[in-house]
């Protein structure tokens, strides 16, 4: 028990409230404590006052399933990751990177009428991840090896392959390549060795002990 409990504990902070919420949450349909109606986005329901839809559309993934699973190791791997290398002490951006993403996506969701964005966000963790691991090579279950910035667009093509729609992961690729390039790529064209964007001051208020960059 000990061992579970400093195993999770271990987790970034960040990275840990995201896959205990999901867990949560699945976990809640699954045993019928509450249904997907109750979690997916809907901008009119939100004007009414529902408005813990615009989180619930986000952490809710699926019941207890492969599927679920999927997207629990793709979360916890590319998130820890991307947290505890890129946002060490700087947790306030990583957040800010989560929002603005989020708020990227729930844009194009109110033109594409997305009940669940869940898989999008994912989609954009891991999109920023490869792009600042561009020579990792990663193996696809032993049967194929490619370079990390190729691996969402490999994840796009396996979901067209199985039939799953492909705009939920070309949000996601679009949402991770816009803050990618204005996180690491505008700064360098500006001759600026700051964020282009700083991170909001709330943000860091959250975090005041952190060494957070400011722009």
């Amino acid at each position: 028990m000990v061992e579970i409990e400093q195993a999770y504990f271990s987790i970034p902070v960040v990275t840990r409230i995201y896959l205990t919420l999901a867990v949560l949450t699945a976990g809640a349909v699954t045993f019928e404590f509450m249904s997907p109606l109750s979690l997916y986005l809907n901008f009119k329901l939100v004007g009414k006052g529902e408005v813990w839809r615009l989180l619930t559309c986000f952490v809710y993934f699926d019941t207890f399933s492969v599927h679920f699973f999927f997207h629990m190791h793709f979360l916890y791997f590319y998130s820890r990751r991307l947290e505890e290398h890129f946002y060490h002490r700087r947790t306030a951006r990583f957040v800010y990177m989560l929002l603005f993403g989020g708020v990227l996506m729930l844009g194009l969701a109110a033109v594409y009428d997305l009940p669940f964005l869940s898989h999008s966000l994912i989609i954009m963790i891991l999109y920023v991840w490869s792009r600042r691991n561009p020579d990792e090579h990663l193996s696809i279950y032993g049967l194929v090896t490619l370079s990390a910035p190729y691996l969402a667009y490999m994840l796009l093509g396996l979901g067209v392959l199985f039939g799953s729609p492909p705009l939920t992961d070309i949000i996601g690729i679009a949402a991770g390549h816009v803050f990618w390039y204005i996180e690491d790529i505008l700064p360098k064209l500006l001759g600026r060795n700051r964020e282009v964007i700083p991170t909001p001051g709330f943000l860091t208020a959250l975090f005041p002990h952190e060494m957070d960059a400011q722009g």
